[in-house]
């Protein structure tokens, strides 16, 4: 599906959250807005939940590193990362979720990137959207989705300034501590797509406006990282509706069972009364002409008629009457009402009702196939069954 639903999370539940339903095919903004806190996110779900959720969280909540590696990453030296790293926390490190992202080389030495997060905090925001509804596919900090720009870039979103500086170099700063931030990191310049504020002094490129979801969206097919690794990584889908409704499904595969038995007995009677009916014709045949042979019966009779001079018409009419009698006894489940013959357009015209559209569908094909024009009316629903008119041709 191209159209993703995409959900910037807050630090806490009782923060803004923001959405949007992005159309990536054709970057086409489909919907956008605002809840006020994570638990009308459910209220969201049923407006928009059916599409796969990318959430976004305050890069703030994120640290991004880049850890040197003795030799190329074996299984081993993955699993001792959080040991290379655990001096430099100030949390225990069992409490951190650390998920990779690209491996690079640089002068023969080995870079891995690492993304550490508080466990809790992933929990947190798991459960806030898989209790709302949602199905969770990707998780990745927000201001990793930032253009890369020979410039550091920036964004404003909920009270953050959002800036990446480069490929594994994000953060998000509340907008009270920006000026401060801006002050110790001495950037020289600074690319910003939201209106830069008029008492921060800063050398800074305007970019041309964004809405803040919008920049960062068009940016997800070139970032293929996610926090939802391992233990976090997706499930396959267990659809907790069909949980609910597998046993009215199972009673639905059962009724559908027995109507396509009953349908089956239903065609197995028809094609029954069509043999009697050819054989009463038959035999009828046999003793009016006895001792002539029989190839065509529809043909012979039609000829027999003809020289009786009893006129095309009658011919014309028993040879469409002949035509849909079989072509009905092959449907099925299909029922004549009323029946009129139109000698002057030498037309075969009907009223019929069936089981289903598609017995009026299958009829019209098949009668076409036989050589006949078929003109179908309209067709109506009436509960149970469904009503329709046909008009028949011979083609010739």
């Amino acid at each position: 599906m191209s159209e993703q639903l995409i959900i910037r999370l807050g630090s806490r539940a009782e923060q803004t959250i923001s959405w949007l339903v992005f159309a990536s095919h054709n970057s086409e903004v489909i919907a956008s807005g605002e809840v006020a806190n994570a638990d009308q996110l459910s209220e969201l779900a049923e407006r928009v939940g059916s599409r796969p959720v990318i959430a976004l969280v305050p890069a703030s909540d994120v640290v991004l590193k880049q850890v040197n590696l003795p030799t190329r990453p074996t299984r081993q030296i993955l699993q001792a990362l959080p040991f290379m790293l655990e001096d430099e926390q100030a949390e225990d490190i069992d409490q951190l979720w650390l998920a990779l992202g690209a491996l690079e080389q640089q002068e023969g030495q080995y870079q891995q990137q690492v993304a550490v997060v508080q466990r809790e905090r992933m929990d947190g925001w798991l459960s806030w959207l898989q209790d709302a509804g949602f199905n969770v596919v990707r998780m990745l900090p927000d201001a990793l989705l930032l253009p890369d720009n020979p410039l550091p870039a920036c964004i404003e979103l909920n009270n953050q300034w959002l800036i990446k500086q480069g490929p594994w170099q994000a953060s998000a700063i509340d907008n009270s501590w920006w000026p401060q931030y801006l002050a110790l990191a001495a950037l020289p310049n600074i690319a910003s797509y939201s209106p830069w504020p008029h008492d921060i002094m800063q050398s800074q490129q305007s970019m041309e406006p964004e809405l803040p979801l919008v920049l960062l969206a068009r940016q997800l097919p070139h970032i293929s990282f996610t926090l939802l690794q391992g233990p976090y990584a997706p499930k396959r889908q267990t659809n907790k509706h069909w949980q609910q409704w597998r046993s009215s499904a199972v009673l639905g595969v059962i009724c559908l069972v027995t109507y396509l038995v009953v349908q089956g007995f239903s065609i197995w009677q028809l094609d029954r009364q069509l043999t009697q009916v050819q054989q009463q014709s038959l035999s009828g045949y046999q003793q009016a002409f006895p001792g002539e042979t029989i190839v065509n019966l529809s043909r012979q009779i039609e000829q027999k008629l003809a020289a009786a001079g009893l006129g095309g018409e009658t011919v014309n009419f028993l040879t469409l009457l002949d035509a849909l009698q079989r072509q009905l006894a092959e449907v099925g489940d299909i029922k004549i009402d009323t029946l009129r013959f139109d000698a002057t357009r030498t037309e075969l015209r009907f009223s019929a009702n069936a089981g289903g559209f598609q017995n009026f569908e299958r009829l019209k094909t098949a009668l076409e196939s036989a050589g006949y024009e078929i003109e179908q009316g309209a067709l109506s629903n009436d509960g149970a069954r469904v009503q329709g008119t046909v008009v028949m041709r011979s083609r010739t």
